[in-house]
């Protein structure tokens, strides 16, 4: 009974604000190409979205939160950043449609002596299929994370990454896989040059996706995830899980704020390191 009457508060609260509905295309701004799953959402705030496979992308929110920014983006390109104060007719539904810019990279030289080098896996190798987990919604944009640790100033490259998957009632997932910076314990900015899409199996297994013809270099401590990109409805897909190990860390929608959890499933990474 108390849960249900704080669940009917918020909603009263809710309705004593106007909804702000936007909604659009995102194109690219070199070749007019569609773009498909953009992360677009409103900073910390855990409203987000993707756009669908032809770009379309459709956002709500109160209006209380007219003094915040849109923001749209996507690896590979240039961040963009809308201020909802500056949108026309600020009241019901806002067509906006965008173009993004293609993001140039100062290529950092690495340079790949001779010597030895080891192969390490990090991550969490359950393949438990009595304590499960996942994606905390569907929402678009959810997304699950987890920390790996390197030894700083050794030269690592990420060479595949690996996932038991428990149970899929899906025919086909798409996620897109994620590599993020680390800052203060929490993933920060994403380093990859270019979006990485896995799809996954509707049957139990281990899975293995190789990520050497992406040359990903990294040089400290980071994050590897995987969002949640396709509106697939409410059915389950469920990995080993556990509640020893690296924990996992999540957020509810793009740009949204990450959130430490006392869980963890069965992912994790092989890494080729040069030893000094």
């Amino acid at each position: 009974m108390r849960f249900t009457y704080l669940i009917s508060l918020l909603s009263l609260g809710n309705l004593l604000h106007a909804q702000i509905s936007v909604y659009g295309q995102i194109r690219d701004s070199e070749f007019n190409e569609v773009l498909p799953y953009v992360n677009i959402g409103i900073p910390s705030e855990g409203i987000g979205t993707v756009t669908d496979k032809e770009g379309y992308y459709f956002i709500e929110f109160s209006d209380e939160l007219l003094n915040k920014e849109i923001l749209f983006s996507m690896v590979g390109f240039k961040s963009q950043s809308i201020s909802i104060n500056n949108l026309e007719n600020i009241e019901g539904e806002i067509l906006l449609n965008l173009t993004l810019d293609t993001q140039v990279y100062d290529l950092n030289e690495v340079v790949v002596s001779n010597g030895i080098w080891e192969q390490k896996a990090i991550g969490n190798d359950t393949d438990s299929k009595l304590i499960t987990g996942g994606f905390t919604s569907n929402q678009l944009g959810n997304e699950i994370a987890q920390y790996v640790r390197v030894k700083k100033q050794r030269p690592t490259y990420i060479d595949s990454f690996w996932l038991s998957v428990v149970e899929n009632a899906f025919d086909s997932v798409l996620l897109r896989l994620n590599i993020y910076s680390e800052e203060e314990g929490f993933p920060d900015k994403n380093i990859l040059k270019e979006p990485i899409y896995i799809e996954l199996p509707n049957t139990p297994q281990i899975i293995e996706i190789d990520l050497k013809e992406y040359d990903i270099f990294v040089d400290d401590n980071f994050f590897i995830s995987l969002e949640w990109i396709e509106d697939l409805g409410v059915d389950q897909l469920l990995f080993s899980g556990g509640v020893f190990g690296k924990p996992l860390y999540a957020r509810n929608a793009s740009q949204g704020k990450w959130v430490k959890q006392n869980f963890n499933i069965g992912m994790g990474v092989n890494i080729s390191q040069r030893k000094n």
